[in-house]
């Protein structure tokens, strides 16, 4: 199906954006071709994957809440939706912003000036970092903000079907502009920031990874190598984009997700209370466990249609550590989950996640909470059974 940029509607949208995601390289090509109509480009695209992202996280902050810790806050509506307006705003504001830097730097790379394809070529690369966004729906696969990452293979395939980036000035172009974009949207979210402050406004979390991300070191053979040591494999996740299609799930009830919470957990924790809901397709059941001062949040979640997403940001490989003398943050991949867990001695707080096909876990526990106990919670539910109950 050929996408007419000038008459975008929400099927021809979701056309694109999943041809870009698991076709990039004649999507891409067919894109090169189009007529470059700017404003239409974002108000019919750029604008529409925004506010799905921006939604996202309004629904996961003043519907769901945030739980740390055993502590759970629900954003007021109000604040909520002015926070979300606002990042909207941020969204266009930056892309447009990188793609006129984008095309006033490409002599530099060997690259064709031209503005139509420069917006064009910015525009499209942030699919993926706006689809990202939906995961902010549940605040539990808030790590699947990774699938923003694949932004950085859409852009480095379009750079030379666009740009006409010679192929030895391409990683030097595709860094410079994640440079790029980082400064532009910490620039944005200071001012943006300061304007929330002033109506009060609270700030909704989305998935829009491209632009919160540390820039790589390098870009080479298919992996990008991060600060710290760790690396993402983008070959392997262009390889999972290809698989995305099929890759959704249906939803559930919430209550079959509750049914597998114990009753009790390892360490002398029994369940206190619990709560279970849904919404676009997903799903999650929370428990909250006490032990003395000790308290444990244990919560499971269905991902639905957005299963085939969560795929792409498992297949990245990502293995990133922190650690000084108060604790340490490690996340990582094993068989295609995400691992995600982080302990603060002087806080005595500790959590445990994983994220694996179709289904999430997660254990965050406060008042003295080992890493071993939110592990041994997470187990206790056990990843491997809830993919075969509930995975795609």
């Amino acid at each position: 199906m050929t996408v007419d940029p000038a008459n975008l509607s929400a099927a021809s949208i979701v056309e694109r954006a999943k041809n870009i995601l698991i076709q990039p390289r004649s999507e891409w090509d067919r894109i090169a071709t189009e007529k470059a109509d700017i404003g239409k480009i974002y108000v019919g695209y750029v604008l529409p994957l925004a506010v799905i992202a921006a939604v996202a996280g309004l629904i996961g902050m003043s519907v769901f809440g945030v739980s740390a810790f055993g502590v759970s806050y629900r954003v007021p509506i109000v604040a909520g939706a002015i926070s979300a307006v606002i990042q909207v705003a941020g969204y266009v504001i930056g892309v447009y912003v990188i793609a006129v830097i984008a095309n006033a730097l490409a002599p530099s790379f060997g690259s064709t000036q031209d503005q139509g394809q420069a917006h064009k070529l910015m525009a499209y690369s942030f699919t993926a970092a706006l689809l990202s966004g939906v995961f902010a729906i549940l605040p539990a696969l808030s790590v699947l903000g990774l699938l923003g990452l694949y932004s950085f293979v859409l852009l480095f395939i379009g750079l030379p079907r666009l740009m006409k980036t010679p192929p030895d000035k391409r990683v030097g172009y595709l860094v410079t502009l994640i440079v790029v974009g980082l400064i532009v949207f910490i620039v944005i979210g200071v001012v943006l920031g300061a304007v929330r402050g002033a109506v009060g406004g609270f700030g909704a979390q989305g998935g829009f990874t491209f632009g919160q991300s540390t820039p790589p070191r390098s870009a080479s053979r298919g992996e990008i190598t991060l600060p710290g040591g760790g690396s993402v494999d983008v070959g392997a996740m262009e390889r999972a984009a290809e698989g995305y299609a099929q890759g959704g799930g249906g939803s559930v009830d919430p209550a079959q997700l509750a049914s597998h919470l114990p009753q009790s957990l390892p360490g002398g924790f029994s369940l206190t209370s619990q709560s279970s809901g849904g919404a676009m397709g997903a799903a999650s059941a929370e428990g909250v466990y006490e032990n003395g001062n000790a308290r444990l949040t244990l919560s499971v979640v269905h991902m639905g249609a957005m299963s085939g997403l969560a795929a792409i940001a498992g297949a990245a490989n990502v293995q990133q550590n922190r650690q000084d003398a108060n604790g340490y943050a490690r996340t990582r991949t094993v068989e295609g989950r995400v691992i995600t867990e982080e302990a603060s001695n002087s806080a005595g707080t500790a959590s445990y996640s994983v994220v694996g096909r179709g289904v999430a876990i997660t254990a965050e526990g406060s008042g003295g909470v080992s890493i071993d106990q939110a592990r041994a919670a997470v187990e206790a539910i056990g990843i491997e059974r809830m993919e075969r109950e509930f995975g795609p």
